[in-house]
């Protein structure tokens, strides 16, 4: 059955990429198609087309590696007005040739190039602002639709005792749990601790914790009927989180840490949603960790490859590869937690997911959608510069010489995207 459950998992996981893939190149088409551009292809994938059907102009369709996908707009590259005899000449003809070669009859006024920068900057920016619209989206469905696993106030299991083993047995130097002590029984529903009724858990443990050594009242629901019961907590040092369930470090950057009471039980699990403006200010904190990641994204990749060589251990919040992202999905769908929290866990993987494809493709290098804003903008400045000393407007600017760097940019993904992957069969990460 755990077999089953992981690998719908990965199948949820990989439907759902794939409609983020889907949703981000119609972030391109629309703008496109509303500013009059013809778009050949709607792809979602790279590779052998496994499925495709033309609609008016348009071919959609899906192939064979889900890796990404592209919209095939008429005239990406100008004509050349000048030969161009730099590096790499020979690529950068070619490639515009093959292009050029596809701009059919009544496409004059029809092609990208040929667009003011402003609309080329909305037509690329469309894709990953429907990847942030719609990772902000999963996230508040799956934060405040759904909500984020807690405690409940009702018992699950009594423990005999503090510290058992994995088996379930008690070692002999082990404490006696107070909470069996006290003849506290699962299915009991903690009311009141020290005469304050309580709405959480954590409500309940900040009083116990208030009654330091002394032992605590604690009115339990059985049955109906209400029990007062006597329990004294043991303490142990945890550590502290914030809303966000972060680790809170002091000025020396080291974990704070606070003695809270241990009774010895197991709650059940509920779903708590949280407010909206909360889960969406979570969603706003994610994108601008996600920047930070990508500014970081270099010394990720070396901590990959060292510790996939067995230099140092891999980090558990580090980068993974689209492999890495079905196991975490497989794992979560295998575990030991309601269907509620799976499907609010999956969601959330694939709304952060939607938020790193967004904040990724923003990159301001080509082939990615940050590098053709880029271009616009430099088109636009250009543009604007010879209006404002008065000479010829110097037209579109050529694309097809930042050839070089889109391929070198590829290569390097490629290669980037092969060492994730490598790493997630050898080393995954899994989840706490």
């Amino acid at each position: 059955m755990d077999v089953i459950l992981y690998v719908l998992g990965i199948f949820f996981v990989i439907l759902g990429i794939a409609a983020s893939i889907g949703l981000h190149e119609l972030g391109h088409f629309l703008p496109a198609r509303l500013f009059g551009v013809r778009v050949r292809q709607f792809m979602v994938g790279f590779g052998p087309t496994v499925f495709s059907r033309k609609r008016g102009e348009t071919e959609f369709g899906f192939k064979a590696l889900p890796l990404g996908g592209y919209i095939l707009m008429a005239g990406m590259y100008p004509p050349e007005a000048k030969e161009y005899r730099g590096p790499f000449s020979a690529w950068i003809r070619d490639a515009r040739q093959e292009l050029r070669a596809q701009v059919e009859p009544g496409d004059e006024g029809r092609q990208f190039y040929a667009l003011k920068p402003w609309k080329k900057s909305i037509i690329m920016l469309g894709g990953p602002v429907m990847n942030f619209f719609l990772g902000i989206l999963l996230i508040a469905i799956s934060l405040s639709g759904i909500g984020t696993t807690q405690n409940s106030l009702t018992v699950q299991q009594v423990f005999s005792c503090v510290d058992t083993l994995s088996d379930g047995s008690c070692p002999v130097s082990a404490p006696v749990g107070p909470a069996s002590a006290a003849g506290m029984e699962p299915g009991d529903q903690i009311y009141s601790v020290n005469g304050t009724v309580v709405a959480s858990w954590s409500e309940a443990a900040d009083l116990m914790a208030q009654a330091g050594q002394n032992s605590s009242s604690v009115v339990v629901i059985r049955d109906g009927v209400q029990q007062q019961l006597a329990i004294t907590p043991l303490y142990r040092e945890r550590a502290v989180f914030d809303s966000q369930g972060n680790l809170i470090y002091d000025e020396a950057g080291v974990p704070l840490t606070e003695l809270r009471p241990i009774i010895g039980v197991r709650l059940a699990a509920q779903s708590v949603p949280m407010p909206l403006d909360q889960s969406l200010g979570y969603g706003l904190q994610a994108t601008g960790a996600m920047f930070g990641f990508i500014l970081d994204l270099p010394q990720q990749i070396y901590q990959v490859f060292l510790s996939t060589i067995g230099v140092q251990e891999r980090d558990p919040y580090g980068a993974v590869s689209i492999v890495g992202v079905g196991q975490l999905a497989g794992e979560v769908t295998a575990a030991d937690i309601g269907t509620e929290a799976k499907l609010a866990s999956l969601l959330l993987l694939l709304g952060s997911l939607n938020i790193a494809l967004f904040a990724f493709n923003l990159i301001p290098l080509l082939p990615l959608d940050g590098g053709h804003v880029l271009g616009a903008g430099y088109e636009a400045a250009k543009r604007g510069g010879a209006r404002l000393i008065g000479r010829k407007d110097p037209g579109p600017i050529d694309t097809a010489r930042a050839l070089p760097v889109a391929y070198g940019v590829w290569v390097i993904l490629i290669f980037t995207g092969l060492l994730l992957i490598l790493a997630d069969l050898i080393n995954p990460i899994g989840i706490a």
